[in-house]
């Protein structure tokens, strides 16, 4: 019953769900824990000259506990849990949640969504579910209680389903890096016919390059829907640079490298982002090949800047820093005079469009948008699966009154025109 996963010399065999997998590595972790835990109470006392043996057995028990958490947050987010939940969960905020176990759930996602482990039981699933079912009942006399939380395993459509999205989501992995490659040339061929008739066409199949990754990713984010959140980051970031070619707000010059920094800095992880901004230059110099580290440095600045602005609303998902975050840029930005129910209803407003974007993982530029298209019904519906349901309705009924709403939302959209990051807003004196 030793079996273990091999390497792919051979087929491996066909895989549950991801939830399923998911269930089946925590089932396997559970075993080993209570395996080593009724090793160390059958061996109670140890050898006399083992001195240090009663810590290494707990050291090990912790390392197990340790992966048993990791994997009970992949499981959670396969089962469909949000980072909010999450946070509840683990006490702690939405962000922390996610900057904690973000890479975990990154690597079961590069993994396939499916056991991998050397040594962690029957590569095949059908016979890991058995194998586990024996070990349960030998110790509970409980048959097939492994196997009853695994409803893809008698389902065939449903494991061909999965392993049909595998395949799909492994294809548009290779197509963005294949569009990452694209964009490069796209972009050397812009520079090149910059001052020339055929510039404007050059910078659209640039721009048309990057929003053909943004497509990639967007259905990468419905797909692979542990990390949903980083896939609509990066399809975010690729409009935006594509936005930004179309308007004659890239590079003009070969020597100015600011949207492919600007590219670059979007594929990065949250953890690459984070410290001081010399690492994140000398990391994005390294990637780009042939980019000056001071040209890096000249464009990061604002990009960071703007990151910590995201960063700032995605704090939002808490409730209490949604109300004084849109307190303090209404209290900064509005007009005075204003009369005191209409700032109300703007710092109200303003609450719960900073929570819809942070549970959203959007920026300031989605916030714009519902200011300036009060009918899009996306803020109550994120509100509604957020920490606050009730702050759904609430903004449905601002929303509602038309004549009311319109004097919130010119605070709303002062406050954020003063309180939009460096680069936002020399983009917008530059109209």
């Amino acid at each position: 019953m030793e079996e273990t996963n091999e390497p792919a010399e051979r087929e491996r065999p066909p895989a549950l769900a991801p939830a399923d997998e998911a269930m089946l590595a925590r089932a396997q972790t559970l075993r080993e824990i209570t395996d080593a835990a009724l090793r160390d109470v059958a061996q109670f006392y140890p050898s006399v000259d083992d001195h240090g043996g009663l810590l290494r057995d707990a050291l090990f028990i912790q390392g197990l506990a340790a992966r048993l958490v990791d994997q009970a947050v992949v499981a959670e987010r396969e089962r469909g849990a949000s980072w909010t939940d999450i946070g509840n969960a683990a006490s702690s905020s939405r962000q922390a949640a996610h900057e904690r176990w973000n890479t975990t759930v990154g690597a079961w996602v590069l993994m396939e969504r499916r056991r991998t482990g050397i040594g962690r039981g029957p590569a095949d699933p059908a016979t890991h579910a058995r194998y586990l079912d024996e070990w349960y009942e030998d110790l509970v006399d409980e048959p097939q209680a492994v196997s009853a939380l695994l409803p893809s395993l008698q389902d065939e459509a449903a494991r061909t389903e999965a392993n049909s999205r595998r395949a799909e989501a492994k294809q548009l992995h290779e197509r963005a890096e294949e569009l990452r490659k694209e964009i490069d040339a796209a972009y050397t061929a812009a520079m090149e016919a910059t001052g020339t008739d055929a510039a404007r066409e050059k910078r659209e199949v640039w721009a048309a390059k990057h929003l053909a990754r943004a497509e990639v990713y967007n259905r990468l984010a419905a797909i692979e829907e542990p990390v949903s959140v980083e896939h609509r980051r990066r399809a975010t970031a690729q409009r935006n640079v594509a936005k930004d070619i179309v308007r004659d707000r890239a590079p003009e010059l070969p020597a100015d490298d600011g949207a492919r920094v600007h590219a670059a800095y979007a594929d990065l992880s949250r953890e690459e982002r984070s410290g001081s901004s010399r690492p994140v230059a000398d990391l994005l110099a390294e990637r780009l090949g042939g980019v000056n580290v001071d040209s890096v440095r000249k464009h990061l600045a604002p990009l960071i800047e703007a990151n910590r602005h995201k960063e700032r609303i995605a704090a939002c998902s808490d409730p209490h820093t949604a109300v004084s975050t849109a307190a303090a840029l209404v209290r900064d930005y509005s007009q005075m005079s204003a009369p005191a129910h209409w700032r109300d209803q703007s710092r109200a407003l303003l609450s719960y469009y900073l929570m819809a974007a942070a549970l959203d993982d959007a920026d300031a530029e989605a916030i714009e948008h519902w200011v300036t298209h009060p009918d899009d019904s996306r803020p109550v519906e994120l509100l509604r699966s957020g920490p606050v349901p009730q702050w759904a309705d609430e903004c449905e009924q601002i929303l509602s009154d038309k004549k009311h709403r319109s004097n919130a939302l010119l605070i709303i959209r002062s406050s954020l025109r003063g309180a939009r990051p460096r680069n936002a807003a020399q983009k917008e004196n530059s109209k």
